[in-house]
Parts: structure tokens; sequence; C-alpha cells
């Protein structure tokens, strides 16, 4: 079994707080029913991380060096046009990062509260002269060897200010 994370909130005294479940030894110590009904008995719970908390997350690690890779939606009500046209803009976002803007005003109706429309949004950065990459998915998955770098550096901020502005 591959190596990964996965993103869970748990309610407190004064808001939520996020934190990473490492997957690392899955498969050899124990079994990922057994370690998420444990978590769920010790309070935390699934985090959904919707269309516009993926573009946030992205636009962040975008402002610090990192690459956007790309953006897969899965959704089998979107169009082949609307997929060409998000890995067209991906596309431009890789030769200058201020493109941005244009896949966010392009998915500004695919931004409404709750919507899972990206599915998964992968990045890459070159760090001590190797490049790494994380995935994050929107069930709350993270995966690749900068996943722990990736929430603590972007997601746990991003995610605990989102779900505590209310």
């Amino acid at each position: 079994m591959a190596d990964y994370g996965k993103v869970l909130k748990m309610n407190e005294i004064n808001g939520f707080a996020v934190s990473l479940c490492l997957l690392d030894d899955l498969g050899r110590t124990s079994s990922y029913s057994q370690i998420m009904q444990e978590k769920y008995k010790n309070g935390y719970t699934q985090v959904i991380i919707n269309s516009y908390l993926m573009l946030k997350i992205a636009e962040q690690m975008l402002r610090d060096g990192w690459t956007l890779l790309s953006i897969f939606i899965d959704d089998p009500s979107v169009d082949e046009e609307t997929k060409r046209e998000v890995s067209s803009l991906v596309e431009g976002i890789k030769k200058n990062p201020l493109n941005f803007i244009k896949l966010s005003e392009y998915l500004e109706w695919a931004l409404e509260d709750g919507s899972i429309f990206i599915d998964k949004v992968t990045m890459a950065k070159k760090i001590k002269e190797r490049y790494k990459t994380c995935e994050l998915y929107s069930n709350g998955v993270l995966f690749g060897d900068a996943k722990q770098l990736v929430f603590s550096e972007y997601i746990q901020e991003i995610i605990e200010d989102y779900l505590n502005a209310g």
C-alpha cells in the first residue's frame, strides 16, 4: 500500500483543529478501517476539501514557487470542452503563475459553497535539488513525498481558517 495521509478535523473548545493522519504503515501494522475507527472514536471526522479550498491552497502554493501540474475533474456531468479548457488554463499557469487568476475566473461558477467539482490537484516544487510532489484529493487524502510539508505549510491554516470563519 502506498504511503499517504488523510486530513481530519476535531471540534475543540476554540473551534476546529485540523490534523494529518499518516497512513504510511497501512497494511503492515493495521488496516484503514481500524485506523479510521480509532480516530472517529477519539472525536475526529473527515474533511472534504471543496473546490474553493482546492484553489485557495493551490494559489498559496503557487505564490511560494510550487508548480501546478494538473487539476483532475471526474464529475460525469462535466463536458469534454470544460475539461479541455481547464487543462489549457493549467498549461498557461505552468508558463506564468499569474495566469491562475484566469483559472479562478473560469471556475467561479463551480466554487459554490461545498462544491467538489475538483477531485484532485497535483503540485511540485524543487526543494534541495530534488523535485517534491503532492497530490491533494477532495476526500482529504494527501499523497506524495511532500505531503507533510504541504499540510503544515498550507493546508492546515487554510482549512482551519475556513472551518472557523462562521
